[in-house]
């Protein structure tokens, strides 16, 4: 079986979101055996792309304007894979290989209203043209999944849920020397709390500032940084205005980017990480923390609680002061912080990007025919 797959989004020089699940998806399917790939880039190949010489071609095709649906879809009519992923919603329309569509979150539907109008727009015109193209679809939660029947119609026995994995280098050793060195690096010297994830509405930051600033209003003893980790999104001044406004913004701090390789002993690094996202496809971060060992704090909404189970404690992203209490509880309580560690390690080993690559090719082979 030949898979074409777009690789754009692991090709990117700044991964996050997509570019992760298509890199780390990629890498464990190659090692699987059973398919042979057929990487499509619109550029050169990176360095650190991951690509199995044995039994994967990258096929570098011009740039363009629409390239999906121009470039892309003449590639797939002339030379057809036996069927192809696409890793987001941008699916090829004029070709007639079978093509597979990974559905990461809706929540321009839900929340349309933390989405530039363009944005929004266009992500659900992505989404009506690929639920007609589309001969399969991949969920990455059991939420998600759902929330495609809600919104799209599309039946359960066209959707395969294919949860995420935790890539090797997040696991309870990850600090150490490392942790050192990336206190030393982003000026790090008191206890912190972590935010990590891109700067955008959904993910619910200004409540979590309003609630770590009435924490250090309620706790002085707490000596904790709200340390925020991630690019710019969308329609994120607001956001920074109400870090400025904030009684605790001299504790409050935005990293920007943080490369892949600092990630695991910055995770490490943390007494917590907070993810109070009002919408989630999967929630990544709350994975890597638990293979860190790292406690979670993250909202009972979305996908969040089908991917933290029992080892986070869960609250209401709306409410402030529940979002608070939650972060007085871990970060006063070094017995709990332990137990979650430890049930967090646990948990994490049941999530592996290797059962990820199979469930995933398991839907294409079916797909495929």
């Amino acid at each position: 079986m030949i898979v074409g797959i777009d690789g754009r989004a692991a090709n990117e020089p700044k991964r996050a979101g997509i570019g992760n699940y298509c890199r780390e998806l990629l890498r464990a399917m190659q090692t699987l055996g059973g398919a042979r790939f057929r990487v499509y880039l619109d550029q050169a190949a990176r360095t650190d792309f991951p690509v199995d010489e044995t039994n994967t071609e990258i096929r570098v095709l011009p740039p363009a304007r629409f390239w999906t649906q121009r470039i892309l879809a003449e590639e797939l009519r002339r030379n057809p894979p036996d069927v192809f992923l696409a890793p987001g919603l941008q699916l090829p329309i004029a070709c007639r290989c079978p093509r597979v569509a990974t559905v990461l979150d809706l929540a321009y539907f839900d929340f349309g209203g933390y989405f530039t109008w363009r944005a929004r727009t266009r992500a659900r015109l992505y989404t009506r043209a690929t639920a007609w193209a589309a001969t399969h679809w991949l969920a990455i939660s059991q939420a998600t999944a759902a929330d495609m029947t809600a919104q799209l119609g599309i039946p359960a026995s066209r959707i395969t849920v294919t949860p995420l994995g935790v890539s090797a280098e997040f696991h309870p050793d990850a600090g150490g020397a490392k942790c050192r060195f990336i206190r030393e690096k982003y000026r790090l010297g008191a206890p912190y709390m972590l935010y990590l994830g891109r700067i955008q509405p959904r993910k619910n930051l200004v409540r979590l500032m309003d609630a770590f600033a009435a924490l250090r209003s309620r706790r002085s003893d707490l000596p904790h940084e709200l340390i925020i980790a991630g690019d710019e999104g969308w329609m994120a001044s607001g956001i920074y205005e109400a870090a400025r406004r904030s009684p605790a913004r001299d504790a409050i701090r935005f990293l920007g980017f943080v490369p892949e390789e600092d990630l695991p002993a910055l995770i490490a690094g943390a007494d917590t990480l907070a993810l109070l996202s009002l919408w989630e496809g999967f929630g990544l971060p709350v994975l890597e923390a638990m293979a860190c060992g790292t406690p979670v704090i993250a909202s009972n909404v979305s996908s969040l609680p089908e991917v933290a189970g029992d080892a986070a404690i869960l609250v209401d992203p709306i409410d402030v002061s529940a979002i608070c209490d939650g972060l007085e509880r871990l970060l006063a309580d070094s017995i709990l912080r332990a137990a979650l560690s430890a049930k967090g390690i646990e948990r994490s080993r049941s999530f592996s990007w290797e059962n990820t690559a199979r469930l995933t090719l398991a839907a294409l082979e079916q797909a495929a025919g």
